[in-house]
């Protein structure tokens, strides 16, 4: 039994298919918060519907109008639902704005040549085809490259690796093979085309919902984890970081510190300036510190006005030395806040841990130090005996 597809059913189905995903994407995110990147990807899914309509009336408007309009809707639409992917991520940065704005250009540019030019059916769709190509191509570079990439990434960039090969494969097809190729051709390049497109329909759309579900959660965990005045860890965060901190300096066998910082007669500055004041002295307070710490260190506010420090692979010496630089350097920073100035008590203790050594017993000698700080008179450091 031969099964033969047949391209105008292809093109129904796909009618309906984007018409569907545009409104099941439309009516997904009718209650969300209209962030840029749902808007684009929105704009995209009807802009493709338009273009895959507009293929059926073809017969009926000008080809010198309906062609170019065509072509512009399905480099338009496929453009910005790749921005609004690549958004979702991160990784609409400079570089990718300067090569899509580069894109934009030289297809218009080519476009507009052929169609003047050398006004042939192949050529259109192989020039299409190739600045599709080139379209999808750095979206598929940039969610493979790097160790960091996480699985749906991966599939995602798989899939536009895929849709660019048939793309360059129908173009070689319509420059080569068949010189009397067009958009509507029925042979083996032109369904493994439709097979493209149609990866690139269920795929967007699939991904557009996975990815704002990953935003929503990391955007949750984020709340959780880090404090909402002073942008660093919050409590809970910080001792599951500092547990994992210590469990790896126990098996490289690296000193650690653990310190705690405890702003001086802060309630004084509350009931004088309040408490929007006191926030500021907080903001500024962090920002002082977290300027001066290692990319392995870690900071965190652990209580209203306390916050903690875990120093890695610091000895006693080299760890006592960075403590007096932090409390001078708030002593020093702290009158651009507050006028007159504050001051910070720090409690430490330097360790090279094993597997028994605990971080509740640290954070508790910790305490007793900064507790002796604050008897001895404060503004000052005291290390656990």
């Amino acid at each position: 039994m031969s099964f033969q597809l047949d391209i105008n059913t292809l093109l129904y189905l796909f009618i309906l298919g984007n018409l569907f995903s545009g409104l099941l994407i439309t009516f997904y995110r009718y209650h969300f918060a209209k962030d840029t990147a749902s808007v684009l990807f929105i704009t995209a899914k009807w802009l493709q519907v338009v273009f895959w309509g507009s293929i059926l009336l073809w017969d009926y408007i000008p080809h010198w109008i309906a062609i170019p309009l065509s072509n512009a809707l399905i480099l338009a639409g496929g453009s910005l639902e790749i921005s609004a992917l690549l958004m979702m991520m991160g990784m609409m940065d400079r570089k990718a704005k300067l090569y899509y704005s580069g894109l934009v250009a030289g297809s218009v540019l080519s476009f507009c040549i052929v169609a003047l030019f050398f006004n042939h059916a192949n050529l259109r769709v192989a020039t299409t085809s190739l600045w599709v190509m080139l379209f999808v191509i750095y979206p598929g570079y940039r969610l493979t490259a790097g160790k960091e990439r996480s699985p749906l990434q991966k599939i995602m960039g798989g899939v536009f690796y895929t849709i660019a090969a048939v793309m360059l494969l129908r173009s070689f097809v319509a420059l080569i093979l068949e010189p009397e190729m067009g958009p509507l051709t029925a042979n083996p390049a032109q369904y493994l085309y439709y097979l493209g497109m149609f990866l690139m329909l269920v795929g967007g759309i699939a991904a557009f919902i996975l990815l704002s579900n990953e935003h929503s959660y990391e955007k949750l965990k984020r709340i959780a984890a880090y404090d909402s005045l002073t942008g660093i860890l919050g409590r809970r965060a910080f001792l599951i970081e500092a547990e994992l901190k210590l469990a790896m300096a126990a098996r490289k066998r690296e000193y650690c510190s653990m310190l705690l910082l405890d702003l001086d007669h802060f309630k004084i500055v509350n009931d004088t300036y309040g408490h929007d004041k006191g926030d500021v002295v907080l903001q500024d307070f962090a920002l002082t510190i977290e300027s001066r710490l290692g990319i392995g260190d870690l900071f965190g506010r652990v209580g209203g006005e306390e916050f903690a420090i875990m120093l890695y692979g610091q000895d006693a010496e080299n760890s006592s030395r960075k403590a007096e630089e932090l409390r001078q350097a708030v002593k020093e920073a702290s009158g651009d806040s507050l006028a007159g100035g504050y001051t910070v008590s720090i409690g430490m203790i330097t360790v090279l841990p094993d597997q028994q050594t605990a971080l509740n017993t640290l954070y508790k000698l910790s305490d007793r130090a900064l507790y002796q700080a604050k008897q001895d008179g404060r503004d000052r450091v005291v290390r656990a005996g």
